[in-house]
């Protein structure tokens, strides 16, 4: 009998589309391993808040990509984090939850349900509506978590924790950490908590990158000196949002003015024009538009430095797994990153760049220098330990194989 997995995230992208794409590369993974797919996601997508698929959408789109099927659901637009984002969380919801009931009434007739469903936080009330369709056809669920919600929301000061919303959140995800066969996390400083909410099989599958993508490329050529012309160039890419705190990096360029540095802030979200308007008239900061995951190598190829930006929120020091950093050690360059405690450790432990703590444009400015006066050839030395480190511990194969190692043995063993 054919394996048949299906795999939910509202925010799943194909390597086309601005966002991240985990969902894109272990689908393929595990079509090659001889699963059959399916992928159900958004047609909107949440880094550009616009829809990508052409046409009009009546409750879904399918296409196959890679010998992955697809399946798009249609959801309502917003722009801003207000209560059209609520309606469209919902209506992905409703679509999904109708569209799975379906899916499996004709299964058992077609004998052909899935063997087991993946659903990938941090939209909690979707992974609901996928374990409730898991339990009541007897389909083996795993639970991934990419974000600790509804965690995040309070320590980012959206909501307070009495809040009724904040309530039904950790109702839901209560829920999901008991009833789950298996919970995935990207990140070992998220275990202690899952463990603590009743999960039972845990097991740390953190981002990685694709080496064979994400190839090592030399730093770019300098004269004997950073200039005008030949400036120190950073790169941050990913989303412009309040957890971001890009807002660090605008003011860091205080300290920065009489520099040859810029810094090139890829992507977009809901904060990006409050950013723009803090950064008029500043020639250090240079904004572009969000980039589809193929095309990034060819920018991280122009990159002296990779900048990881997060906000001063305790949760990060511990709950993250930021991918645009594994695509940084992948390609060999050093980073610079905002993350206290377990990103901030490593890069520091593995000499794969500078740190400095959240929230604190002096010392980000200060971590910059450190970096921009280092030798070429300490730079080309991290680049290199920053590409061996990604090999070491975040090829996406590697990580991926895990994964197949636990679906197998979960599908087997129920």
């Amino acid at each position: 009998m054919n394996k048949r997995v299906w795999i939910i995230n509202q925010f799943a992208n194909t390597n086309n589309m601005p966002g991240h794409t985990r969902q894109y590369e272990l689908s393929s993974f595990l079509s090659k391993k001889g699963f059959i797919v399916s992928v159900f996601a958004s047609d909107f997508n949440l880094s550009l808040r616009s829809y990508l698929k052409k046409g009009k959408l009546f409750f879904y789109k399918k296409e196959t990509i890679n010998n992955v099927f697809w399946i798009w659901l249609s959801v309502t637009k917003y722009k801003k984090n207000n209560w059209k984002r609520y309606l469209n969380i919902f209506s992905f919801d409703l679509n999904l939850l109708i569209h799975l009931l379906i899916k499996n009434l004709i299964s058992l007739i077609s004998k052909n349900k899935p063997s087991i469903i993946i659903a990938s936080s941090p939209q909690l009330p979707a992974t609901l509506c996928a374990l409730v369709i898991a339990k009541l056809f007897r389909i083996p669920f795993i639970l991934e978590i990419r974000d600790l919600w509804p965690v995040a929301l309070i320590e980012l000061g959206n909501f307070k924790k009495d809040n009724v919303l904040i309530k039904f959140l950790f109702f839901i995800e209560k829920i999901l950490y008991l009833k789950s066969d298996a919970v995935v996390v990207l990140s070992k400083g998220c275990i202690n908590y899952v463990k603590s909410k009743g999960a039972k099989e845990i097991i740390c599958l953190p981002n990685g990158s694709n080496l064979n993508f994400f190839k090592f490329d030399p730093l770019p050529s300098e004269d004997i000196s950073f200039s005008l012309k030949r400036p120190f160039k950073i790169i941050y890419s990913g989303a412009h949002g309040i957890a971001n705190g890009l807002e660090n990096v605008i003011y860091s360029t205080n300290y920065l003015k009489h520099l040859p540095i810029e810094i090139h802030l890829i992507g977009n979200g809901p904060e990006k024009k409050k950013l723009k308007l803090l950064a008029k008239g500043n020639k250090l900061i240079i904004f572009h538009d969000s980039v589809p995951k193929k095309h990034m190598p060819e920018y991280l190829s122009k990159a002296d430095a990779v900048l990881i930006s997060l906000a001063n929120v305790d949760l990060f020091r511990y709950g993250v797994s930021p991918n645009k950093l594994f695509d940084a050690y992948a390609s060999g360059r050093p980073v610079i990153t905002t993350v206290p405690g377990l990103i901030n450790l490593e890069v520091e432990k593995y000499k794969l760049g500078v740190t400095c703590k959240a929230s604190a444009p002096e010392e980000l400015a200060n971590a910059i220098i450190r970096l921009y006066k280092k030798p070429r050839k300490e730079r080309e030395k991290i680049a290199e330990s920053a590409r061996a480190h990604a090999e070491a511990y975040y090829s996406k194969d590697y990580i991926f194989e895990k994964y197949y190692n636990l679906i197998d043995k979960i599908i087997c063993g129920l």
